[in-house]
């Protein structure tokens, strides 16, 4: 006898397996259709191009899931639901298919092989739904809310694949089906059913049984538009939607320009009002991101929620200040871009927050300190032309020093970084730049600004171009080498560290100094997160003799911001965010912090005199301890703050 089953053994009529896909199939498509609607009354912001590469982005983030889910329980919860369902589907369309088009494939070894695959798939539902309960409900991380509705729709699954064992037990023990032992699972509950159930009532239960999975199944499908389920259709077109990694540290305007907006959800872009439905409310922004550190009332998750209130609500009017995001919080976020990288939708929380910004700055009021940072930058390209001296070429690097060394001077941090090059071989300058490279501007809503000194540096720069420029600022780092191509400023830039580990691993670089300390390295987000380099950092700090580098368990992608990138006017945000990362180095035994950014330096510095003085002594940055001549204790008390 050839290995087979009967479709719709025991239930004989189809009607109500008809009716019901009607009914799922045109609520879901419904369902889509007003959603999709929603989305498309979003502007199309900027143009993405290579869709090939971006459709392939988005399979690889769907499929693996790797990048996509963080934490190794997390990962086997979420890939045993997805592909579980994703199975038990396959397997029922394949069911349909032979009912209603008499394809009889399912026999015979390709029975069976059905049978065992669609066992093991709701046994990974089973499992994935137990770890999802488990930690919502057991370990309850703080970052993650919990809704009436987040139980439901567990409980749902759950049930869909426990009533689908359910009936398949009863058919194998109704049946005495010979080939049961094909389906494991199925096979069990058939045994344990047969000990309390009279085999004259089987085929009776079973039709109910039968009548009540297909309930749960059909009800679950009519729910994924109208629920957070939707996120199977979302996260994927986010994905498809989205710009690469590299590419989104640019911030770029939208094409729609910054003034011309009024600031209403209707001005969101397409793949924000998509961002908005794939939200899942997971939290995990929250876990690194400076506005909640700050003690501020709104992380990219309340905006998220915000914004999904109101356009479901039609209310697309509705100012974004104060209904998706309050002022103060807006005005605190660092653009550190923790939020994105722990996002498992690929939200681009940073550009909608400086989208905002713009629209403030563009026909608004700005906080103070805000204001007074534009009319300082104001002052200083007022002069630009005065200043402006034409580059000779000759020199073999050139160090373009940043806004903190240049209105510092020469700091020993700055000489040590010239010493360094010249004993290697090297003839340096130390460039003039007419103005702030604009970064901060530019995250604080301020282009046409950040353009103005864009310009005015790179008509500065244009004789250097085939050169390397390096820096010891993160920001100018990333914005010479990130945002100046868009205005045709293509330059050889890198950090300063990158460049001094090149040359370490040649040999021309030496580090004679010694710090017998236990120190921990703060990566810069706009170092780390931004630009990847983690690498360089830590081998240049690797070299000095007996310093112990500990890698903080918050490092790398990871990293605590320190509460000062992206133009932060709120210095009290910039204060509380510094102290919970020092907080952080001691209770991992770190004796020194040290960076390799000076507006890291300097909040870290502020937050341990003013707010810490439990914290390490020393706020030391990298060319402080790379000193040729060694770290005198002289150069150790200059970072002394208590």
């Amino acid at each position: 006898m050839e290995p087979s089953r009967q479709i719709m053994w025991n239930i004989g009529s189809r009607a109500f397996l008809d009716i019901a896909t009607f009914v799922a199939t045109a609520s879901l498509l419904a369902g889509f259709i007003v959603r999709i609607g929603i989305w498309r009354r979003g502007n199309t912001g900027n143009p993405l191009g290579n869709r090939r590469s971006r459709l392939s982005t988005a399979l690889r983030a769907i499929f693996n899931q790797k990048g996509m889910i963080r934490g190794r329980i997390y990962l086997v919860m979420h890939r045993c639901v997805f592909y579980g369902m994703l199975i038990l589907f396959a397997g029922s369309v394949l069911v349909a298919l032979e009912m209603h088009f008499g394809l009889h494939f399912l026999k015979g070894a390709s029975y069976l092989a059905f049978s065992l695959i669609l066992d093991m798939a709701g046994l990974s539902v089973l499992v994935g739904t137990a770890l999802a309960a488990y930690k919502r409900y057991v370990i309850r991380p703080e970052r993650l809310e919990s809704r009436a509705m987040d139980a439901i729709l567990l409980v749902m699954l759950a049930l869909v694949a426990l009533s689908g064992f359910l009936v398949k037990g009863q058919r194998l023990f109704a049946t005495s089906d010979p080939w049961a032992i094909w389906s494991p699972v199925g096979n069990a509950v058939s045994f344990l059913l047969g000990k309390i159930i009279p085999r004259e009532n089987a085929a009776g239960i079973h039709a109910a049984l039968w009548y009540g999975h297909a309930a749960l199944a059909f009800s679950l499908i009519v729910l994924i538009p109208w629920t957070k389920l939707l996120h199977f259709l979302a996260i994927p077109l986010n994905y498809y939607l989205s710009l690469p990694w590299a590419e989104r540290a640019s911030l770029a305007a939208t094409p729609a320009g910054f003034v011309s907006l009024s600031g209403t959800v209707a001005d969101c872009t397409r793949k924000q009002l998509v961002e908005a439905d794939a939200c899942i409310a997971c939290g995990r922004c929250k876990k690194l991101c400076s506005i909640h550190h700050g003690g501020m009332p709104s992380a990219p998750v309340t905006m998220m929620k915000n914004l999904k209130m109101l356009i479901h609500g039609t209310k697309f009017n509705s100012a974004q200040v104060g209904s998706v995001i309050d002022e103060p919080s807006l005005w605190s976020c660092t653009a550190c871009r923790s939020c994105e990288d722990r996002c498992p939708m690929n939200g681009a929380h940073a550009t909608r927050i400086v989208d905002i910004r713009r629209v403030l700055i563009g026909g608004g009021p700005a906080p103070e300190t805000a204001v007074a940072r534009f009319k300082e930058n104001e002052a200083g390209l007022a002069g630009a032309k005065d200043r402006q001296t034409r580059l000779d070429g000759d020199s073999d690097v050139y160090v373009w020093p940043g806004c903190r060394e240049e209105k510092q001077g020469q700091t020993a941090a700055l000489k040590t970084l010239l010493k360094l090059l010249s004993n290697a071989g090297l003839n340096a300058t130390v460039l003039e730049p007419p103005a702030c490279c604009g970064g901060p501007v530019r995250r604080l809503g301020n282009e046409s600004l950040f353009q103005r000194n864009a310009s005015a540096n790179i008509d500065y720069l244009k004789t250097i171009q085939k050169k390397t420029i390096i820096t010891p600022c993160p920001h100018c780092f990333n914005t010479l080498k990130n945002e100046y191509p868009q205005l045709g400023g293509n330059f050889q830039v890198m950090h300063h560290t990158r460049y001094l580990a090149g040359l370490l691993s040649q040999g021309k670089v030496r580090t004679t100094g010694n710090l017998p300390i236990k120190a921990a390295f703060h990566d810069p987000c706009f170092l780390g997160r931004y630009n990847a380099e983690f690498a360089a950092p830590r081998a240049l700090i690797n070299s000095v003799k007996d310093l112990t580098l500990l890698d903080m368990k918050h490092s790398r992608m990871k990293s605590f911001c320190c509460g000062s990138g992206g133009g932060t006017v709120i210095e009290a945000v910039a204060l509380t965010n510094g102290r919970k990362l020092l907080r952080q180095a001691v209770k991992e035994g770190a004796e020194a912090v040290i960076t390799s950014c000076p507006y890291c330096r300097e909040t870290l510095a502020a937050a341990a005199l003013k707010e810490c003085p439990e914290t390490p002594t020393r706020i030391l940055d990298i060319m402080e301890i790379l000193n040729p001549g060694g770290v005198h204790e002289t150069s150790i008390n200059e970072a002394t703050l208590n």
